[in-house]
């Protein structure tokens, strides 16, 4: 085997085992985060998996759980723009832990970040519809 050929084999093999690894790390701590009809919640859910996952799944560092109803509430009244203007522009909450703009990720358009907060309303709503809470 040609040393290229060798290299672009290790290179897929080292791809798979991300791969794998990938849906590994989504089965961790936590809860299975749904999935739901339409293109645009599946690209917020890749975002959101892979950015906003860290604090939000889990409530780390004062950032409001996916399933914390109660905490998401007075967010959700406040409707999607000012959710934007948050998770774009970063916000401090109330015991001053911060969020930074795009949730750290700089890399992300303005869309991509639209859509991550989609996702996360359309979950926060389904575990508020599964639990009641």
């Amino acid at each position: 085997m040609h040393s290229t050929t060798r290299g672009f084999a290790l290179a897929g093999l080292g791809l798979l085992l991300a791969a794998c690894g990938d849906s590994t790390s989504e089965r961790s701590a936590g809860p299975e985060m749904p999935r739901f009809e339409g293109a645009e919640l599946g690209l917020g859910r890749g975002v959101w998996m892979q950015t906003c996952r860290n604090c939000h799944l889990l409530g780390v560092s004062g950032a409001p759980a996916v399933t914390d109803y109660a905490a998401w509430s007075p967010r959700l009244e406040k409707g999607k723009p000012a959710l934007y203007a948050s998770a774009l522009n970063g916000r401090t909450g109330p015991s001053g832990n911060q969020m930074p703009p795009r949730g750290g990720n700089a890399q992300l358009s303005d869309q991509q970040v639209k859509r991550a907060v989609d996702y996360m309303v359309a979950a926060v709503e389904h575990f508020h519809e599964r639990t009641g809470d």
